[in-house]
């Protein structure tokens, strides 16, 4: 602990992985996630609610409704009516947010060691900043934490604990790395995207291969030159796979208005290059981590924002254990 950071030992992650399948006592509160994700193997969270009743309203709010109720407002559902409630966007913040917070050691223990915390990025309406609390969890042999609550900057325990409260993530040192350079090529493999990522184009535009190639490259060329004439329509976003940030770019391919997907580009020495797509619900929420999107084309999306099977590797998991939001990069 003298280090500051909290860490999860292989035994510890072996008796979550026990606990979460064999009924131990307490496992009503423990979620059913990824035990390798930071959040779950650092810290029992307590009571959280499962997709069913967020869906339907029902049981006592959890820590990621509490975190909703505390912060600014801001869509966290996206435009589908069938996932009111579920704050399906906030919940993979949290998580990823945690994450990279603990791959920079800015999950602090207080210099006592009877706290710990991290900063969520978030703010109150008054623009107070907000920190996930924990305090050491009292059950041997579980997850090191527990979790106490979310606490504005000006809280009494936060303050008293911590001389320094922990610093935000942060996703590159390289402010350059947030903003498109028009100056440099785009270079797309415009086949090898619609073959790898067909499932995720308009259903009607499938069944002609040949046309969709020739409607992609068309989209992105006015892609290219949307985001000369506005640079804020390239939206970054971060791929953990390769601890990089990356640009989205929007590519409209069913009408000049609407936005169908995102083209996900990244630098490659003095030349761009554009090797997936995402969904509108995958590229906002990727694109959430770093901030809440200012762009004109970018806003919280509904279903879509499932992550598709062939993102099991790099998609988060909600604290259910299944994939809610994909962080799906272009290497």
């Amino acid at each position: 602990m003298s280090d500051g950071r909290s860490s999860a030992t292989p035994a510890d992650l072996m008796a979550l992985k026990q606990n979460l399948t064999t009924g131990a006592p307490h496992t009503q509160f423990l979620p059913r996630a990824r035990p390798d994700r930071a959040f779950y193997a650092n810290a029992h969270l307590g009571w959280i609610r499962k997709t069913d009743m967020r869906r339907t309203g029902e049981g006592d709010p959890d820590l990621f409704d509490k975190l909703a109720t505390l912060a600014e407002d801001e869509d966290w559902d996206g435009r589908d009516a069938n996932f009111a409630g579920e704050q399906r966007i906030l919940r993979n913040y949290v998580e990823w947010t945690f994450e990279r917070a603990y791959q920079q050691d800015k999950f602090l223990a207080s210099p006592d060691g009877r706290f710990s915390a991290f900063n969520t990025g978030l703010a109150t309406k008054e623009q107070e900043a907000i920190y996930g609390l924990f305090e050491p969890n009292r059950n041997e042999g579980r997850q090191p934490w527990f979790f106490r609550g979310w606490r504005v900057e000006s809280a009494r325990d936060l303050l008293e604990s911590f001389p320094e409260p922990p610093d935000y993530a942060t996703y590159t040192d390289e402010p350059a790395d947030y903003y498109y350079d028009w100056h440099r090529e785009l270079k797309v493999s415009v086949r090898h995207v619609v073959e790898d990522n067909l499932d995720r184009f308009p259903e009607s535009l499938r069944g002609d291969r040949y046309g969709l190639e020739l409607r992609l490259d068309s989209a992105v060329e006015r892609a290219r030159k949307r985001v000369r004439r506005n640079y804020k329509a390239a939206v970054p976003m971060w791929y953990p796979t390769e601890d990089k940030v990356q640009l989205l770019l929007p590519l409209s391919l069913t009408r000049p208005e609407a936005v169908d997907l995102a083209l996900v580009v990244s630098r490659h020495g003095e030349h761009y290059r554009g090797s997936t797509v995402l969904t509108m619900g995958m590229a906002y929420s990727n694109a959430r981590l770093l901030a809440r999107p200012d762009g004109d084309w970018l806003q919280p999306a509904g279903a879509d924002a499932d992550a598709p099977e062939s993102d099991e590797e790099t998609a988060p998991r909600s604290s259910e254990g299944h994939s809610s939001h994909s962080l799906a990069g272009g290497g």
